[in-house]
């Protein structure tokens, strides 16, 4: 099986966490920081496909010996341009951004999150565009003040009822077509619905006394539970397996 590569920062402990459950065998966690350091080479090859190898000093990096990518990128550092003037440094910026973005297209569906599906590193999941969707699959959902009309009467259709209110404490991680969490029997098949809706294949869905209150593309991944579910997603991902 091809390696499995996580991309996230020094104080992800969560990430820490599921490198612990995946195993150091097969499994590497990538600093951003590094990225903007690496050299980098990042080609098309006859067949058509993205080729990328990021060097350093003392390790290199080949695009085509990792088989799962899990992306928690928060943002791209850009430290070698820290004393440089605020536009070379926000051009330098725009520039790895590109190139990190292009390099984790071309992983396609093996990329947590797909970027050929959602152009963005940092995964973008606004409220009102989540919002109506899950309300929509039936999902009690924290009422949204500033929706109104139509849209207003779908969503408070979904508010939960003041004698029910205390059963929706709790959250749901989908992790493909698998779910984990405290209320996965009452919304476990919803929020997987959800999910395929949004087209992510991993949504940590947390619950307040007053429904679904966020949708988070980044777990927080605090329970072992949590990290088996995302493990195994990665090894099934890595296999070549995508159920």
């Amino acid at each position: 099986m091809k390696s499995i590569l996580i991309l996230a920062h020094t104080l992800d402990v969560g990430a820490q966490r599921l490198a612990s459950e995946l195993g150091a065998g097969c499994t590497r966690v990538l600093r951003p920081e590094a990225l903007g350091v690496a050299r980098w080479s990042h080609r098309v090859d006859s067949r058509g496909y993205a080729v990328t190898r990021l060097s350093w000093p003392n390790d290199l990096l080949e695009s085509s010996s990792v088989g799962a990518v899990l992306n928690r990128i928060q943002y791209l550092p850009v430290s070698q341009f820290r004393n440089a003037s605020p536009k070379d440094r926000d051009y330098a910026g725009a520039e790895l951004h590109a190139l990190v973005t292009s390099w984790l297209a071309g992983f396609g569906d093996a990329a947590l999150h797909n970027v050929r599906r959602h152009p963005w590193i940092v995964p973008n999941l606004p409220r009102q565009h989540w919002l109506e969707r899950a309300a929509e699959a039936g999902l009690p959902v924290v009422p949204l003040s500033v929706v109104s009309g139509p849209r207003a009467h779908r969503l408070t259709s979904h508010y939960p009822p003041p004698s029910a209110a205390s059963t929706y404490q709790g959250s749901v991680i989908v992790a493909g077509d698998r779910t984990g969490g405290s209320l996965v029997t009452e919304f476990g098949d919803r929020c997987v619905a959800v999910a395929r809706d949004l087209g992510f294949p991993i949504l940590e869905f947390s619950f307040t006394s007053k429904g679904l209150n966020t949708i988070d593309a980044h777990p927080t991944l605090t329970e072992p539970w949590s990290c088996s579910l995302i493990a195994e997603l990665l090894r099934r991902t890595a296999a070549g397996k995508t159920s």
